[in-house]
């Protein structure tokens, strides 16, 4: 993971860096260092963050299919690689 595929995760979450190390309990200013290129980005970031961005799509999809009173059982899709 890049520092700018880092932010844009970030970003796409609605969280700040900070909240990023509180969730995975880092210290404050490691994410800055990732940001800086200072050090690298651990592959478990990669991981973590597309875990989240997942999560925060299938919740979106679940809203949006409840939220028009559709009781419908909708098959998931299948994950893309």
């Amino acid at each position: 993971m890049t520092p700018e595929q880092f932010d844009q995760a970030l970003d796409a979450l609605g969280w700040k860096a900070i909240d990023f190390t509180r969730k995975a309990g880092l210290v404050p200013n490691t994410a800055w260092r990732w940001r800086k290129g200072l050090s690298p980005i651990p592959a478990w970031v990669g991981e973590y963050l597309g875990a989240m961005l997942e999560i925060q799509r299938l919740h979106s999809r679940f809203v949006a299919i409840h939220s028009h009173g559709d009781s419908t059982v909708v098959s998931p899709e299948p994950a893309s690689a």
